[in-house]
């Protein structure tokens, strides 16, 4: 894709519908959103007016990228408004949090005379969920079955998500037991359903017919299992079902299961348990663990583990407020009000001064500073995660913290062989911010590592430079103050000197010619 991408920007030709489509499509169906914009750019750039089939393609695409103002205005731009175009405006208001406007635009589409179709009652039901909108959703299933819709997965799953938490547990079961197309999904949304409302016994009675009846669970069921045996106090169930997942069904727990453990037992008044287990955790560098016990020492008063729980609590996750304001409450819980006023400072220099969760990596070659941390020019130390290879980042780092980072930062990238592959899957697919700083060429002017590959993904380049050692002018070259001839050698000032053009003569050249003249003259000291 990005071959392709770049081809068609090289060119500079305009391309037909049928290219544009396929593109674009791929580009929906991998995630693969700012190059799509950059698709639709070109079109823009060469004159290219996009037809109506492509609009909603694009529509789509911006939808799916959260870019609500651009899929409005495409939507506006359409001669004829089909069900497509508006069930894709309808799923981008509500994807985006914007439920209400979600089904006021439905509505405007019913009044249009159009007949919606399941994708558009799978955007309707969503929203509903989220707004807890009985009326509205009971209206939307009666036009489904005015409508002779088939149901599918999709739709029943988010209709059964809508009763539930609407409060109509009745006609959520109703609609599963009216599903034609069941599986691990729906099973799922149903004992999900039951969970909410606290009611145990359907939970494990549910979660024990889908494995008679051969499907098998995945890890949102079991974590809507285990949520259920906490608010139930089943600790012993509870510590079943949490082992039966990596013994019987081969699902490696993640940080909200261990989350969901510890609350179990936190709500059992098993505090010091509770403690031990997430100390001995696989996963205990993940903040949700210690909220999770921070909260059941809140239940129970236990002061001095509350202390303790909250300092890593914190150190894992300083700029979340949210951490400050359960502390707080928990301070309150047993009146210590100057505490509960700390907090409230906090909560305020925090949301005042909110920074982008960020990780940094570099290489493990680069040991100047410690393996820890990166240093910057200005003498600031940052804590880094030094790996010998970026593919290997997800796994160190943890999938869940890693699910929370908007930004990644990697220093030295000029050691990293697959630095193309990491920041196409990072930035491309994952939807992250990539900064990445490194070298593009040696000392000797020659192409250095993959820093080169990558200028064709990035949003924008900034080459730096220096200042000339020797005349203080731009420095766009550098000379090496030792007889080292390796490629890669790791050094600052003390091993390499930045010179202008005018001083770098012929790249190494002059530090060459100055080392003969030293040999020279030590061969002429000695006779």
């Amino acid at each position: 894709m990005n071959e392709a991408v770049g081809l068609l920007w090289r060119s500079g030709l305009k391309m037909d519908h049928g290219t544009y489509a396929l593109l674009l499509q791929e580009c929906i169906f991998k995630k693969l959103y700012n190059k799509g914009k950059r698709i639709h750019a070109q079109m823009v750039v060469v004159g290219y007016v996009p037809n109506e089939y492509l609009k909603i393609k694009l529509m789509i695409l911006y939808a799916k990228s959260g870019d609500l103002k651009t899929m409005h205005l495409l939507f506006d731009m359409l001669m004829e408004k089909s069900l497509i175009s508006w069930n894709a405006l309808i799923a981008g208001y509500v994807q985006k949090g914007l439920e209400e406007m979600g089904l006021s635009f439905y509505y405007e589409m019913r009044q249009n005379g159009l007949t919606p179709d399941q994708y558009t009652f799978a955007s309707v039901f969503r929203a509903c969920a989220t707004l807890a909108t009985l009326e509205h959703g009971k209206r939307a299933h009666c036009v489904m079955i005015k409508c002779f819709q088939k149901d599918n997965v999709v739709v029943s799953s988010a209709l059964m998500d809508m009763y539930f938490k609407c409060s109509s547990l009745s006609d959520g079961h109703l609609v599963f037991d009216k599903s034609s197309n069941r599986n691990v999904v729906t099973w799922t949304s149903l004992i999900s359903g039951y969970g909410h409302h606290g009611r145990v016994a359907e939970v494990i009675e549910s979660f024990h017919r889908m494995k008679d009846e051969g499907f098998q669970p995945n890890y949102v069921t079991f974590l809507a299992v285990l949520s259920a045996c906490s608010h139930g106090g089943l600790v012993d169930e509870g510590w079943a079902y949490f082992s039966s997942m990596r013994r019987d069904y081969g699902i490696q727990p993640r940080g909200k299961h261990y989350a969901a453990m510890v609350d179990l037992l936190g709500r059992a008044g098993r505090l010091k348990e509770a403690y031990e287990f997430v100390v001995n955790a696989p996963c205990k560098e993940h903040s949700v663990i210690w909220g999770a016990l921070l909260g059941a020492c809140k239940i129970h008063g236990d002061m001095d583990l509350i202390e303790l729980a909250a300092r890593k609590y914190f150190e894992l996750d300083p700029e979340n407020a949210g951490k400050y304001v359960v502390l707080s409450n928990a301070y309150a819980a047993f009146g210590l009000w100057d505490s509960v006023a700390e907090m409230t400072s906090l909560v305020d220099s925090v949301q005042n001064g909110s920074e982008e969760n960020v990780a940094i990596i570099k290489s493990n070659k680069d040991n100047r500073y410690g393996l820890d941390s990166v240093v910057t020019h200005d003498g600031v130390k940052l804590p880094c995660c030094a790996l010998p290879n970026l593919s290997s980042f997800k796994q160190n780092f943890g999938q869940d913290a890693y699910d929370q980072l908007d930004v990644i930062g990697i220093d030295e990238a000029q050691f990293f062989g697959d630095l193309y592959d990491f920041c196409h899957e990072v930035a491309d697919h994952d939807g992250k911010t990539v900064i990445v700083a490194g070298l593009d060429g040696d000392y000797l002017r020659r192409s250095f590592g993959s820093v080169l590959d990558i200028i064709p993904l990035a949003d924008s380049v900034t080459k730096l430079s220096a200042q000339c050692e020797i005349c203080g002018k731009r420095a766009a070259f550098t000379l090496r103050k030792t007889e080292e001839t390796q490629t890669e050698l790791i050094g600052g000032t003390d091993v390499y000197m930045p010179v202008c053009r005018h001083h770098y003569v012929s790249g190494q050249v002059a530090v060459e010619a100055a080392r003969m003249v030293l040999q020279s003259q030590k061969v002429i000291t000695r006779r």
